[in-house]
């Protein structure tokens, strides 16, 4: 199968005091979904105020919802917020370069009254693994189709201190397919007609607890009964910010139990050196190639290369749905604890079916 891609949706709207929702992309049929580019662009015509962002979230907070939903309407992907999507691209192991700040074409212009303006680009994943196409899902029919939904923020969410004039912010999506294959080679010799363990699916959920200072004990319920991939852990203070003081709220140590066992009972500073012998994130905080404040992944996807991705399949934290999977610690201050879970459902629930 060759891979390809398809540029089937472009909108633009101007930032203003309210959310606003886009049209639904409707994601055209093409052979096996691998997964959605999403550029976002924002310029401002002109502008005299010097302009700051009003959280760390931003500029990719600007996007306030998205989700991609199956064939059925159901979330595959979110819902949640463009700046949990940037999170899932920089620490879910999918590509070899994977900070989205990184990327030549990311710029945030901030701290300057020249007119405002900044661009991403994020992709929604639905392939878990690029080297045999697992993951990716059968996208045939011109009726039920994938869909995905955004809606934008209001300015103040992004900003706070606006420019003079409210940017517009132009979005554009890029489906990745793989082709559907020949029926043999040059040779005449068949050639497999669908992924491995084809409607093998992952999926990205987001669990938010609130949590009073102190020690803590918090029930994870995010992808109980799969197979979980990744969790990313994220501490907000109350005032919906992360930043160093929520990050110097976050448990030291931190303890991590499923079922009776003790998975660790790490460090935050060592938390923070697992993140750049792991990912190679080694520049300052916040910064393209850094870490990024009270953002603190747990990858079961380091059984087969030297960062995380590109799995085997076999280290996935295999769970019940009433399995307990506990986080707990002693918190410096009230805070919303936040759990983005990447889990795995594999086809016909039969885990050997994805392993190598």
């Amino acid at each position: 199968m060759k891979s390809h891609e398809e540029i089937n949706y472009d909108e633009t709207k101007t930032l203003n005091s309210s959310t606003q929702d886009l049209s639904v992309l409707e994601i055209p049929p093409a052979g096996f979904l691998r997964g959605v580019y999403v550029l976002v662009e924002a310029t401002s015509s002109s502008n005299v105020a010097t302009v700051a962002f009003a959280t760390n979230d931003a500029p990719f907070n600007v996007i306030d919802s998205i989700t991609l939903e199956d064939t059925n309407s159901k979330p595959i992907v979110g819902p949640f917020s463009g700046y949990d999507l940037y999170l899932i691209n920089k620490y879910g192991g999918y590509t070899f370069s994977s900070d989205p700040k990184q990327s030549p074409i990311y710029t945030a212009t901030t701290g300057t009254t020249t007119p405002a303006t900044f661009n991403f680009c994020l992709r929604i994943p639905v392939e878990l693994v690029s080297r045999d196409a697992l993951g990716s899902l059968p996208n045939k029919s011109g009726t039920n189709k994938f869909k995905v939904r955004v809606r934008l923020s209001a300015i103040a969410t992004i900003y706070s201190t606006p420019p003079t004039n409210a940017p517009s912010v132009r979005v554009r999506m890029v489906q990745e397919d793989w082709w559907e294959p020949d029926a043999s080679d040059l040779k005449g010799r068949p050639l497999a007609q669908n992924p491995p363990a084809m409607q093998t699916t992952q999926y990205w959920t987001k669990g938010t607890y609130s949590v009073n200072s102190g020690d803590q004990r918090i029930q994870i319920q995010q992808g109980l009964g799969y197979l979980i991939r990744n969790l990313l852990f994220i501490n907000y203070t109350t005032g919906s910010l992360r930043n160093s003081t929520s990050d110097g709220n976050w448990p030291d140590p931190a303890t991590l139990q499923f079922e009776s066992t003790i998975l660790f009972d790490r460090l935050r500073t060592l938390w923070r050196d697992r993140i750049a012998r792991d990912y190679g994130y080694v520049a300052s905080v916040e910064t393209a190639g850094g870490y990024d404040y009270s953002v603190y992944p747990l990858p079961f996807t380091l059984d087969m290369g030297l960062k995380p991705g590109a799995e085997s399949r076999r280290g996935y934290l295999a769970t019940a749905d009433a399995s307990r999977l506990e986080f707990r610690g002693n918190f410096g201050a009230a805070s919303n604890f936040v759990v983005l879970a990447n889990y795995v459902a594999p086809a016909r629930g039969d885990d050997a079916m994805i392993t190598i």
